[in-house]
Formats: C-alpha cells, sequence, structure tokens
C-alpha cells in the first residue's frame, strides 16, 4: 500500500541537495586550510568560524532550523577559543554547551517515531562504553580542574547524553562524528589540565572538523518532517 501524501517523506529539489553538496565540500576544503596555514595569520578566526558557518548554511537551506542554529552557537565556540582561548575558554565551553543540548533535541527530533535505527550490538556497546568512559575521565580530571570543576563536569553530563542519543539515529555518520567530538573535547581537556604535547593541537581540531563535517553529512540525508520542521515543532 502507498503512502498518503499527508505521510510521505517530503524530499529536497535536486538543486538544493546539490547545494548542500558543495557547501559540505567547501566547508572540508576550509577546516584542511585552517589546519595547514601556520598561524597565527589575519582571518585565522574567521577561517576557523567559517567551516561551522558553511554547515549551518547547509542544515538552514534544508529546513533544518534548530540544527543550523546548533552550528552557529559551535562557530560561536570556535570564534572564542581561536581568538584567545585561554581567557575566553568559558565562553567557548559555553558555546559548545549550548551546541550539545540542541544537538541532543535535534536527535530526539529524528528519532522520535520509525525514524530511529534498532540498537545493533556495535551500538549498544557504544551506549555502555560512553559513560563509563566518561566517569573515568572525569575522575582523573577531578584534581586539576579547580574553579572550573563545575562548569567543566555539565559540559561532560551534556556531551554523553548528547553522544548517547546519536546512536539511536539511522546514518552511522551521526553517532560516528559524535563520538569524534568526545574524543576531541576529550583532547582538549588532556592539553588543558593534564599533559601537553605539539601533536594534540592538530589532532583537537582533525577530530572536531570530522565530527562536525560527519554529523552534518548524516542529518542532511535525512528529510523527515519531524526533524526538518524542529524548529516550528518546539516553538
Amino acid at each position: 500500500m502507498s503512502a498518503s501524501p499527508s505521510t510521505a517523506e517530503p524530499s529536497l529539489p535536486t538543486g538544493n541537495t546539490t547545494v548542500q553538496v558543495w557547501l559540505l565540500w567547501v566547508a572540508a576544503a576550509v577546516a584542511l586550510a585552517y589546519l595547514l596555514l601556520q598561524r597565527p595569520y589575519a582571518g585565522d578566526v574567521a577561517l576557523k568560524t567559517s567551516m561551522c558557518v558553511l554547515l549551518a548554511i547547509a542544515a538552514f537551506r534544508s529546513n533544518m532550523k534548530l540544527f543550523a542554529l546548533a552550528l552557529l552557537f559551535s562557530a560561536a565556540g570556535d570564534a572564542f577559543l581561536a581568538y584567545d582561548g585561554e581567557r575566553l575558554f568559558v565562553p567557548g565551553l559555553a558555546s559548545f554547551l549550548v551546541t550539545h543540548v540542541l544537538y541532543a533535541v535535534v536527535f530526539v527530533l529524528a528519532t522520535k517515531d520509525t525514524a530511529a535505527t534498532p540498537m545493533s550490538a556495535g551500538r549498544k556497546v557504544t551506549f555502555a562504553v560512553i559513560p563509563t568512559f566518561a566517569v573515568a575521565y572525569s575522575a582523573l580530571l577531578w584534581p586539576n580542574l579547580g574553579d572550573l570543576a563545575l562548569p567543566v563536569m555539565v559540559y561532560i553530563a551534556a556531551i554523553v547524553v548528547m553522544a548517547m542519543l546519536s546512536l539511536r539515529v539511522r546514518p552511522i555518520e551521526v553517532p560516528l562524528g559524535a563520538m569524534l567530538f568526545m574524543v576531541s573535547d576529550s583532547l582538549i581537556a588532556l592539553e588543558k589540565f593534564l599533559w601537553q604535547a605539539a601533536w594534540v593541537g592538530p589532532l583537537v581540531w582533525i577530530t572536531y572538523a570530522l565530527a562536525q563535517l560527519l554529523i552534518t553529512r548524516g542529518m542532511l540525508t535525512s528529510t523527515r518532517e519531524p526533524l526538518r520542521q524542529g524548529a516550528e515543532v518546539h516553538a
């Protein structure tokens, strides 16, 4: 039996899909350029933030307004950390905290009905590993957090919830991206609170950029109305 017009899944026009693909490729090129160019230089903050801005444009063109807003908060976090990562660490942390909260809402919208994928054995194992790792890593960080203990713990809780919710999203790029986001943030914490090495900074950016690109690619493959109209549903 074919779906009725009221329940059929909407599809994007071919031209709009092509623009999204190009935006993803340009965002990936921007991320690579930021990795390879020797900093500091004029415009390095703008270059760093432009990756997520481009991804937000792609999401907005798909009518995924809530997801686009999350990406813009990521861009703000990138700007804070690129401009003065030491002095503006807390505003950067707050920006990414909002990103994770919004991502969590978006993932719930994406899996509120039959769009949720059955939990495979691998996803179930990952579902258990995420909080286990978070608790162990938090215990390791705790003696060195000082005045940042509360905001860092709140942030860790938010990214854990986001990552666990991502495991119910059907496109595999989304949970893969969420895991890479956790890896990137773990490396930031390693560098700031525990141990510094020259290779950590580049690896933070590589894992973060791949995370955002993968999550966006995965979300753009979904055309279900609850996700595409997420902002209106919760207005």
